[in-house]
């Protein structure tokens, strides 16, 4: 597999994230920065309460604790949300026809749960990579492998 003309790639995690378009051919990549998104979030201590909450049982007066919401991770699920909003309106506006998303693996689940399949039918292929830290040269070179040695396969 190849990566079109006017393919875009999107590299994510939870709290950074890049919108790449290659504006090169399909034999020789050249991806081009469109938009980045950083968003770095407090530790989950300074969100909130570090305890879990308590229940009381009416029967036998037992108490028991339970798993508390990750506010981190919320605040992760958010900003991978406001991605998926901002690729569906391009998807919508006809900017792109391929998306190529490369995302950890926790940030690829969440962006598989909010995308609508409009969006989704646009992704032609999923890596479970994270290169938000790597410059774009690098991620060239790791997105047009991994789409060679998928095909290969």
């Amino acid at each position: 597999m190849k990566l079109k003309t006017g393919a875009w790639v999107l590299v994510a995690d939870g709290g950074h994230a890049m919108i790449l378009e290659n504006e090169g051919s399909a034999l020789a990549p050249k991806l081009k920065m469109l938009r980045d998104y950083d968003e770095p979030h407090p530790r989950a201590s300074d969100l909130g309460e570090d305890k879990p909450p308590r229940a009381f049982s009416p029967a036998g007066g037992r108490r028991a604790s339970f798993e508390g919401t990750d506010l981190h991770q919320v605040e992760e699920d958010r900003f991978i949300a406001r991605i998926v909003h901002d690729l569906t309106q391009a998807a919508h506006n006809k900017a792109f026809h391929e998306l190529v998303v490369v995302a950890s693996l926790v940030a690829l689940g969440t962006f598989r749960k909010a995308a609508s399949s409009d969006l989704t039918s646009h992704v032609v292929f999923w890596l479970d990579k994270d290169l938000t830290k790597h410059p774009v040269a690098d991620i060239t070179v790791a997105v047009t492998r991994a789409l060679e040695e998928s095909a290969s396969s």
